[in-house]
């Protein structure tokens, strides 16, 4: 009975390092040819710029008010935006202290001047959330430092829906 349950264990072992053996085959590692599509699939598309939809309409201050509670609610959810992982804003638990402290934002950091000379508008906001990559100054581009923020709309973390809102929230932080 031992000897058959021996080599029970013994088919077992080969029939599973088979199997292992074939799904490595079939999977692109590192060491497979085709590793190296597999880690490109992982880089991210470069920089977009991005126009602020025509049915987001942030100058519209009650349009801003009834968006940023959906914002304030995407804001704060780590499963989805995830800011608040970085970001601190009014009535927040668990900040991160990554990025700056997004409390009183219009009347603070939105008002002082960003780096390289760029004018901070609604649409620059917008641009911010989607995809901040586009405004990194040349001459930080290689500095970890400005190269922190999630590139959401690029990606597809985000739709232009939840940016136009995250923008909104932002916007009533005054």
């Amino acid at each position: 009975m031992k000897f058959l349950k021996k080599i029970g264990i013994s088919l077992l072992a080969v029939t599973s390092i088979t199997v292992l053996y074939a799904d490595a085959q079939n999977c692109p590692g590192i060491e497979s040819p085709d590793g190296r599509q597999a880690l490109l699939k992982d880089i991210p598309p470069g920089p977009t710029i991005y126009a602020i939809p025509d049915n987001c309409k942030l100058t519209d201050p009650k349009f801003v008010q009834k968006k940023a509670e959906e914002g304030r609610k995407l804001y704060l959810s780590t499963k989805i935006a995830n800011c608040v992982a970085c970001h601190c804003a009014p009535n927040a638990t668990g900040c991160g202290d990554v990025g700056p402290d997004l409390t009183g934002y219009m009347n603070t950091l939105f008002k002082a001047e960003y780096i390289g000379g760029q004018k901070k508008d609604i649409q620059w906001l917008f641009q911010r959330v989607a995809d901040f990559r586009v405004q990194i100054p040349p001459e930080f581009k290689d500095n970890p430092y400005f190269n922190t923020m999630t590139v959401n709309l690029t990606t597809g973390a985000l739709t232009y829906d939840q940016v136009c809102a995250i923008t909104a929230y932002l916007m009533t932080l005054k």
